[in-house]
């Protein structure tokens, strides 16, 4: 499995790609089996486990209606040392009451038991319908399955007994060159629709036998999503179960300090790595076919930059543009316009990669070479720039068509 694919996402020289997942560092086992939760046969329960002591870190979804394993997560575990996850897919068991806060505490306890750690160490996620009830039994049987086939070579198990809508693999592991000795970081995800920024929708799950303080390890991956998963759009449309959660085992001997040269190195494996899952995710948006990195630059500040380029990211004018090739950029102007309503009027320059569409807020007077717009709009990456000429903030987003085939799966996924 590979997780750098995409041209917006580069390797970092300190980095080399291995073959593997989640359970490719030290320390880790992992499983998936299928429990009986879909419809299709296919796995959907996975378990990951960490027997030793383990730093994590996490983020959840801001969503009011968060998903009973986000409110348990939140509430009910150490935040700062889980060595494991148990995760189905096929249902959401969100918007399922105090049953379905039960449910999770239930398949904590049960996973737990099973893989011997403190049931304030095991996580819980899942991922599927909306306000369908689990069907217990078929987890609580699925959950010892799980436990007996914990494997050191199981993470591509457990990388597919998460998905649902996914038609792209998501996985795969690095070595971080640091001064101290080398580290190895697994990771893998689940996404494909329902994605907006602010934790997109996803499931995300990055293990690491680097010895990073919990502190630490925080900080680094709110860097990370920032830069990755909170800079990414599907269809505008924040999930009830957003979840990603780091583990560090520690097992390789290699400390990250805080402060140090090698927690720099870390944290920008750690960024290299959500930001080629998030590109997978974009590209594997359900019925995509090109992603859009959309640079916008010369906003007033932060917060401008990034209202501005989630407004255009979000726009289905925009989006459906994209996918009949078609380089209309008056919606993009119009969008962005729309984000700053009650602004001085909007002098903007628009480029579809190196080429001038528009210049200061009109159509650009620079001849466009015959064919090259074409050729661009045909390309499954397409890089975008809007200089607003506001100021010196800038904001990245990437996104992807909007097509037929998403109306078509969305309008059938429960049937």
């Amino acid at each position: 499995m590979h997780l750098f694919t995409s041209k917006f996402v580069q390797k970092p020289e300190h980095v080399t790609e291995l073959p593997g997942s989640v359970s490719t560092p030290k320390g880790f086992s992992a499983s998936g089996i299928a429990a009986g939760l879909k419809k299709s046969g296919k796995p959907d329960l996975g378990l990951l486990v960490c027997k030793e002591p383990c730093a994590s870190a996490a983020l959840y979804t801001p969503n009011a209606a968060a998903a009973a394993p986000i409110t348990f997560c939140r509430d009910e575990t150490s935040a700062v040392a889980l060595q494991g996850v148990v995760v189905n897919s096929g249902s959401a068991n969100a918007c399922t009451g105090a049953q379905g806060l039960e449910d999770a505490r239930t398949m904590a306890a049960l996973a737990s038991a099973k893989a011997g750690i403190d049931v304030k160490n095991m996580a819980v996620a899942s991922t599927g319908v909306i306000g369908v009830p689990l069907p217990m039994d078929s987890v609580e049987s699925g959950i010892g399955i799980a436990a007996e086939a914990l494997s050191d070579s199981g993470g591509g198990d457990f990388a597919e007994a998460i998905r649902t809508t996914d038609k792209i693999d998501k996985d795969g592991a690095i070595e971080v060159a640091l001064s101290a000795g080398t580290v190895r970081v697994g990771a893998c995800a689940k996404g494909a629709g329902m994605i907006a920024p602010n934790m997109a929708t996803l499931l995300a799950f990055v293990t690491t036998d680097a010895a990073v303080p919990a502190g630490l390890l925080q900080n680094l991956l709110k860097q990370a999503v920032a830069v990755s998963f909170n800079s990414m759009s599907v269809d505008g449309d924040m999930s009830t179960n957003d979840c990603i959660m780091v583990f560090a085992s520690g097992q390789s001997g290699v400390a990250v300090d805080s402060g140090s040269g090698d927690a720099v190195l870390f944290g920008d494996a750690l960024a290299a790595v959500c930001k080629g899952l998030a590109l997978k995710m974009v590209a594997d948006g359900e019925g995509a076919t090109k992603v859009v990195e959309l640079n916008v630059t010369g906003a007033a500040d932060d917060d401008e930059a990034a209202l501005v380029s989630r407004a255009v990211s979000n726009s289905s004018l925009v989006r459906t543009a994209f996918f009949g090739r078609d380089a209309n950029w008056g919606r993009i102007m119009a969008s962005a316009g729309a984000a700053l309503a009650g602004e001085p009027a909007l002098l903007a320059d628009i480029y579809y990669e190196e080429v001038c569409l528009a210049k200061g807020g009109a159509v650009c007077s620079d001849p466009v070479e015959a064919g090259r717009l074409e050729k661009i709009m045909a390309q499954p990456e397409i890089s975008v720039t809007i200089d607003l000429h506001r100021g010196t903030a800038s904001h990245t987003m990437y996104f992807s068509d909007l097509t037929h085939d998403y109306v078509t799966l969305n309008a059938e996924y429960t049937t």
